[in-house]
């Protein structure tokens, strides 16, 4: 039964007959012995799980107790987790056994924040056999494993590292290490100016926590990463999607979304964009930072991908802002290891002061252990070495995946990317991309449907295909199931549009 739609009340005859008979010289209390009798009337079910208890006054009249006794007696049963309360509906049985009352003792759905996110549909990533183009991870031979093994290992050895937390803003050597790398990017940054963050996403909240408070407006493009659109509304702002074309966001209608909604900031992928992969052309980047300036909005720039080019490299708007901005965010998961959860914030100094103490309440350390990795890694120039196989083998895949999808399912539509982990793969004509991500899951294989990177939650006819994650040797088997996994999403498709077509034609 559900106890949230409960049955009639028990009758106060019910519980009268009970047969509950107080023994004075008990050592217990009064209300213990009627909790207990309670209790026991419940768990044999005399009292059914949805039954709703007279109130403690009519109950109290009835059995001849004083309420004092009864309200006792229900207290302890709600904290058996037997029983809850509801306003306007009374005391409410809600379990039959106080063993196994916690797990549904506390609604917690109803508990939680009008602006707590809701959860993403769970995706099939884990189940044998399944080929994933999924989820944005890296295969295991893409991460410099040896590299990263040999420095944790030689710095497990100090007993320093691991008796201290790291200070707020990230180790020392860290810092000064990404620093080295921005100014080789064209990025002139001080470690003053640099917040080391658990992960991207932990930046995303740290800049939401600083910056964000209910009825602010943030701007970005649309699709975008959808943990930003959730960080920002948890904050309780209005996130508004811009539009974007082949060379990314329309300056245009971004300096018009400006002027209409005066945001707290613009929140932007230039390079390589999730979940478009498309890449901000020079001259838009010029425009845009001639936009923000004029209307002295900052705009936060996501450049997690920005290093995965596979050849020329344009400049970031860090590297281009010249009037302070620009909010230049970073992160070690996509271009090294998602498993160092390290990313970065690059901002004035004046900004650097509210997101530290944002930070303080989200933790007081980023671990130190992955911190002294990272910057070990980094100084012995392991790095760059390493970009420059790991852009190779991106490369390689994004040709793979292409050549396999011009095969085998030529009807999809796509743009090769430049860089980046990501394929942005339009569906053919009115095929809707929840449908296919879930006709490819039975063909075992793994998309990602476009609809969870809309802004205004709209119905995508897009997917998206990392060809990073699966194993460069199935990427082809993987293709061929999508290709199968097509053929039965569109035959389904034209039987269900037959019957409405015939009467169309009538």
């Amino acid at each position: 039964m559900d106890w949230q739609n409960p049955s009639p009340m028990a009758t106060t005859k019910t519980l009268r007959d009970l047969v509950f008979r107080p023994d004075a010289a008990a050592a217990e209390p009064l209300y213990v012995q009627l909790a207990r009798a309670l209790t026991e009337a419940i768990r044999s079910g005399r009292i059914a799980i949805g039954s709703r208890l007279p109130s403690e006054r009519d109950y109290a009249r009835a059995a001849g107790l004083s309420r004092t006794t009864v309200t006792a007696a229900y207290q302890e049963l709600k904290a058996l987790g037997l029983l809850r309360g509801y306003v306007g509906r009374g005391a409410v049985v809600i379990a039959d056994d106080p063993d196994r009352a916690a797990a549904g003792a506390i609604a917690w759905t109803q508990l939680a924040s009008r602006r707590a996110p809701r959860p993403l549909a769970a995706g099939a990533g884990t189940a044998p056999g399944l080929i994933s183009f999924s989820d944005g991870w890296l295969h295991p031979s893409l991460v410099p494993q040896a590299s990263l093994s040999t420095a944790a290992a030689r710095l497990m050895q100090g007993s320093e590292l691991l008796s201290r937390a790291a200070p707020l803003c990230g180790l020392p050597v860290l810092r000064e290490a990404l620093v080295g790398a921005l100014r080789a990017g064209g990025v002139k940054a001080t470690t003053e100016e640099v917040l080391v963050t658990s992960g991207a996403q932990q930046g995303l909240n740290v800049l939401a926590r600083a910056l964000l408070a209910p009825g602010d407006t943030v701007l970005c493009e649309t699709p975008t990463w959808y943990g930003a659109v959730r960080a920002f509304r948890a904050a309780g702002a209005e996130v508004v999607g811009i539009g974007m074309d082949h060379e990314g966001v329309d300056p245009d209608a971004l300096e018009d979304a400006l002027i209409r909604t005066r945001p707290k900031f613009v929140y932007l992928m230039p390079g390589f964009q999730c979940p478009t992969g498309r890449l901000l052309s020079l001259a838009r980047r010029r425009r845009i930072l001639q936009i923000g300036g004029r209307h002295r909005t900052p705009i936060v720039e996501s450049h997690v991908y920005g290093e995965l080019a596979f050849g020329e490299r344009l400049p970031s708007l860090k590297s281009l802002d010249t009037a302070g901005i620009v909010i230049h965010q970073g992160s070690a998961s996509k271009a090294i290891s998602p498993a160092l959860r390290l990313g970065w914030l690059v901002a004035p100094a004046a900004a650097q002061e509210l997101f530290v103490a944002a930070k303080t309440s989200l933790d007081l350390s980023t671990p130190s252990l992955t911190q002294a990795i990272l910057a070990a890694f980094m100084a012995t120039g392991e790095y760059a070495r390493h970009l420059t196989a790991f852009r190779s083998a991106l490369r390689g895949r994004r040709d793979a995946l292409i050549a396999a999808l011009a095969q085998h399912c030529p009807e999809l539509r796509y743009a090769r990317p430049e860089g980046g982990l990501y394929l942005w793969v339009r569906l053919p004509r009115r095929l809707a991309a929840r449908d296919f991500e879930a006709a490819a899951a039975a063909a075992g294989v793994a998309v990602r449907n476009g609809d969870v990177f809309q802004v205004d939650a709209g119905v995508s006819d897009h997917i998206r295909l990392c060809y990073a994650a699966p194993p460069l040797d199935e990427i082809v088997p993987g293709v061929q199931r999508m290709a199968r996994a097509l053929r039965s999403a569109l035959h389904h498709q034209r039987q269900s549009e037959g019957p409405a077509s015939a009467l169309a034609s009538v």
